[in-house]
């Protein structure tokens, strides 16, 4: 289904939200940066927006995970947060991942490269 299944996902800080103090420190947001024809485009849901940026550099800072995109299975229920859009936009259908650090951990032990 993609020419380029590689994916990296960034997990940094964010503590401008009411629930971040209840997330893991430095883990408390994600998005995806998809290399494609020598871009760099980053998916990111930011808040009430979702962002999607071209680059020719990849911008980010924190804690990098490469990883494979798979084909996306669409669920019936899907809460409107980073870690939901960035499983989406892998193909990951684990309902029950609903943190920035438990994606991470569920993608460390998917033996992927950091």
């Amino acid at each position: 289904m993609y020419l380029d299944k590689a994916a990296y996902v960034v997990f940094e800080d964010d503590s401008g939200h009411w629930w971040s103090p209840f997330l893991k420190k430095d883990i408390r947001h994600c998005f995806v940066i998809i290399p494609h024809n020598g871009q760099w485009i980053t998916h990111e849901k930011i808040s009430k927006d979702f962002v999607i940026i071209s680059t020719s550099e990849p911008i980010y800072s924190g804690k990098v995970v490469k990883t494979e995109r798979k084909k996306i299975r669409r669920g019936l229920f899907m809460l409107n947060t980073c870690v939901s859009h960035t499983k989406q936009i892998l193909g990951i259908n684990k309902p029950f991942i609903i943190t920035p650090n438990q994606l991470y951990n569920y993608l460390r032990k998917q033996h992927e490269s950091t």
